[in-house]
């Protein structure tokens, strides 16, 4: 919903709040029919899920009156395709525009009765999860055109599966899931480059133990201080001299964001050489103590003495963030942050403009969140967009960034030694933006102001070209013939770097996307064909090139640093994107995501870093948290990239990424030309490898529960590996999985007994992914394990849900033909996953 406090003209935006009222108004009269409909989805029986199988939707009318369906139509969000020739008869189910589908009803007469129920049968391409079906259903009706969602509405997350099938399952994440015995927990996560401990000697830190803090490093101090008041119970005593205690003070032989830890009889003393050293000197230390000292009551905490020297392995240790396909709230920006913060990482990269939503403020142009912000399922009008990724037939308030919202969220980051990356996606990605610009056009145009109506248009109207997005687009992409278009990216980047300076936070780097422009885009575009004749280009694949190079000059001539995605430094000459040498010096930093084992592509980071790229790894194959963990129907995520759980993520290896690519992720082999004769790291590539950044697409996160859980835990093992050097296992030709399981067994016991719990107190505690099991059946014994330990198991034998109260797993359990298992992880708060049957 429109803030029209925030609107410059707020008259303009005047029918948007009275369509939306009346909106209301309708759906408080016809929501009885909605609330009569009860919607079920679920994979049929027989299906293979993975070959196009067919799927329902089931209605069932649970209310004491008949629904008479003809003049009402059925819509939701689908992310995979749907075939409209093998739909029953009776309905047509037609693909609108991105993920939108419309479900019609054919047979005159068509009356639901009370109770009884209809399937609505389709096929679809293969599916992976539940969170592949349906989302963000309501009905439209054909008369009035207003709308209710559906709010009584399941998918299964069960398919069909024989026993076999499913005990293979659990036998393979049981293995998986095996940790090497005998190796200890790592002490800090992130992974120190050097560090020493002895246990056998300590030095207790109590209320009125002293803390001297240098001056440059006060806020730093204040950091300790606060949290060891809020999570320990214990106060410390500022002094104005260094004396026994805790000592904070500045040593300038050290690099940027380095740090020396030591603990011994003395106290706690830390070095750094600036303010963000010091900082992570006191994540560190707050990692060291354990989280059973992290309770209100501790009278004194036992430190090991210590001596730790530390550095970043990389300058860039990232996280993306997408707020735009579904929004997230400043306050979970900021508990995000926080996270960010504690684990070392450095850079948050925002993604808050994309196709399907316009979620900055931008002063001066009102209508990009007016229009951008509003998805409805009155789209028609041109007051809004239309709905995607389950947001459903109601507008929803206050979907965007505030001006105050970014400062803070801004400040708050600069606070934590974060620097924020804004990214306005061009050209393609653009559809919130095009249909804002529309409407402002057609606003104007109907005042008789023709130059303030083509000020920022970014589409050409009589643009007959054909194209289709990656996702299901037919009219996201910008156009670079048109002058108002780079007068639109100007206004916005210089109202972006306002705000940064108001806030106090200098913009440095912006990112304007340059992703997924898909083939057959311009082609018929009348303002392209003169923008080629004028610039003497012959092929539309030409303007590409010409494009970024022109967006890198708006940038640069404002003093500020472009990033983009990997397609920026590439481009096609007729046979296919392939590195561009011509921009590899124009200062363009590129986030590189595609390295998908077998597809050709393994090497693309290291090919546009030694064409002079400074890259961002941001590894698809191990990165991308908004993938599935696994192949478990009942796990949530996409699946494109594969599955990417915990092990995948540690796993890899930014510099040498051939080293353990060896299978896909469902454990077959890979052929040998995903990691052979691949381009390697030039020593001039090396220098331009910046870092490495995990990134959240958000599809399928419409809940901040949701996020949390497909964030973390595997964000702390991205953060582990930006930061610890470069570990043994990762160099040479040869992988040594020994040595590598070593270190991942190090690792998760950290992560799982220690870390994990700790995000139970932190901020009222994080939803983080609870572990699932691995069952394995030997002889007559099942044995279970979790994908990180520090866990508890509780279990049945006669097929009741587990409970606190139940049997708790403590190594092997008897099994007998015939009964039930019924299995359940809890945590420390009574947490608890899926129930797993066996």
């Amino acid at each position: 919903m429109t803030n029209l406090k925030k609107i410059k003209n707020p008259l303009l935006y005047a029918g948007l709040g009275m369509a939306l009222l009346s909106q209301a108004a309708y759906a408080q009269k016809s929501s009885s029919i909605a609330d009569q409909l009860q919607l079920t989805w679920q994979v049929k029986d027989g299906q293979n899920i993975r070959k196009n199988p067919v799927s329902t939707i089931i209605l069932k009318n649970t209310g004491k009156s008949a629904i008479q369906l003809n003049d009402w139509s059925l819509w939701f969000n689908f992310i995979r395709s749907i075939d409209p020739d093998k739909v029953d008869n009776r309905f047509a189910i037609d693909h609108r525009n991105g993920d939108l589908f419309q479900v019609s009803f054919k047979k005159n007469n068509f009356l639901l009765n009370a109770q009884d129920t209809i399937h609505i049968d389709f096929t679809t391409t293969g599916l992976v999860n539940y969170t592949d079906g349906p989302i963000g259903l309501y009905i439209k009706n054909s008369k009035t055109g207003l709308s209710t969602d559906i709010r009584n509405y399941t998918a299964v997350k069960t398919a069909p599966q024989s026993e076999a099938e499913k005990n293979n399952y659990w036998s393979y994440k049981y293995d998986l899931n095996q940790l090497t015995k005998g190796v200890e927990a790592q002490r800090i996560i992130p992974l120190p480059s050097h560090i020493n401990i002895n246990d056998n000697t300590k030095f207790n830190v109590a209320t009125g133990t002293k803390i001297f803090v240098a001056s440059e490093f006060s806020s730093e101090g204040n950091f300790l201080t606060d949290f060891l008041n809020k999570y320990t119970g214990i106060k410390l005593s500022p002094s104005s001299a260094k004396e026994d205690g805790i000592v904070i003070v500045k040593a300038n032989d050290l690099k940027p964001e380095s740090y020396r830890l030591n603990i011994d009889a003395k106290g706690i003393h830390i070095e750094a050489s600036d303010k963000a050293g010091a900082f992570y000197a006191i994540q560190s230390l707050k990692s060291l103590i354990n989280h059973q000292q992290w309770i209100k009551t501790t009278k004194s905490i036992a430190l090991p003495h210590a001596s730790i020297e530390d550095s970043p392995r990389y300058g860039y240790r990232g996280f993306m963030l997408d707020a735009a396909r579904n929004f997230h709230s400043k306050a979970e920006v900021l508990r995000i942050l926080d996270l960010m913060a504690a684990y070392k990482l450095n850079k948050f990269h925002f993604h808050f403009i994309d196709d399907e939503g316009w979620r900055l403020e931008i002063p001066s142009l009102p209508e990009l969140t007016a229009v951008g912000a509003n998805r409805t399922a009155n789209f028609e009008d041109g007051k809004g967009i239309q709905p995607a990724y389950g947001s459903g037939a109601t507008a929803k308030a206050h979907q965007f960034y505030t001006v105050a919202d970014y400062i803070e969220i801004l400040q708050y980051a600069q606070a934590r030694h974060i620097d924020v990356i804004p990214e306005v996606e061009t050209p393609g990605h653009a559809r919130a933006a095009i249909k804002a610009m529309r409407a402002r056009y057609a606003h104007y145009t109907k005042a008789g102001d023709k130059q303030k109506a083509e000020e920022f248009l970014l589409d050409d109207a009589d643009d007959k070209s054909v194209y289709n997005s990656a996702q299901n687009w037919n009219d996201n992409v910008m156009n670079p013939a048109l002058p108002s278009t780079y007068h639109f990216l100007s206004k916005v980047v210089d109202e972006i770097k306002a705000i940064h300076e108001k806030a106090g936070v200098p913009l440095k780097m912006i990112d304007l996307g340059g992703d997924e422009t898909p083939s057959g885009v311009w082609e018929k575009s009348p303002k392209i064909l003169a923008f080629m004749k004028e610039n003497n280009i012959s092929n539309v694949l030409d303007v590409w090139p010409l494009y970024i190079a022109k967006i890198n000059q708006l940038v640069q001539s404002k003093d500020l640093t472009m990033s983009g995605w990997e397609e920026m430094g590439m481009r096609n000459k007729g046979k296919g994107m392939e590195v561009n040498a011509e921009l590899g010096k124009s200062g363009i930093h590129l986030n590189v995501w595609n390295n998908l084992p077998g597809q050709g592509q393994e090497d693309l980071a290291y090919r546009l870093a030694n064409a002079g790229y400074k890259v961002v790894y941001t590894s698809a194959a191990n990165n991308y948290l908004d993938m599935s963990w696994d192949r478990d129907f009942a796990d949530p995520g996409h699946s494109w990239v594969g599955t990417v759980n915990l092990n995948r993520t540690y796993s890899f290896s930014p510099e040498n990424f051939f080293i353990n690519l060896r299978k896909d992720d469902t454990g077959k082999d890979l052929v040998k030309e995903a990691y052979t004769n691949k381009e390697q790291l030039t020593a001039e590539g090396k220098k331009n490898l910046l870092g490495i950044k995990g990134a959240l697409w958000a599809e399928k996160v419409s809940t901040d529960q949701r996020l949390e859980e497909m964030i973390f835990p595997r964000l702390i093992a991205i953060a582990d590996r930006a930061w610890a050097q470069e570990q043994a296992w990762e160099k040479g030709n040869a992988y040594d999985e020994a040595t590598y399981r070593k270190s991942y067994t190090a690792f998760i016991k950290k992560l799982g007994e220690d870390e994990l719990k700790k995000l139970d107190i932190i901020n009222g505690g994080y939803t983080y992914r609870l572990p699932k099991l691995g069952i394995k059946k030997e002889g007559n014994q099942l044995y279970i394990n979790t994908d990180y330990p520090g866990f508890k198991v509780y279990y049945t034998e006669n097929g009741s849900t587990p409970t606190l109260k139940s049997k708790e797993v403590n190594g092997t359990i008897p099994f007998q033909v015939g009964k039930k298992y019924l299995f359940k992880v809890f945590d420390a708060k009574g947490r608890s996953g899926d129930v797993i049957a066996y």
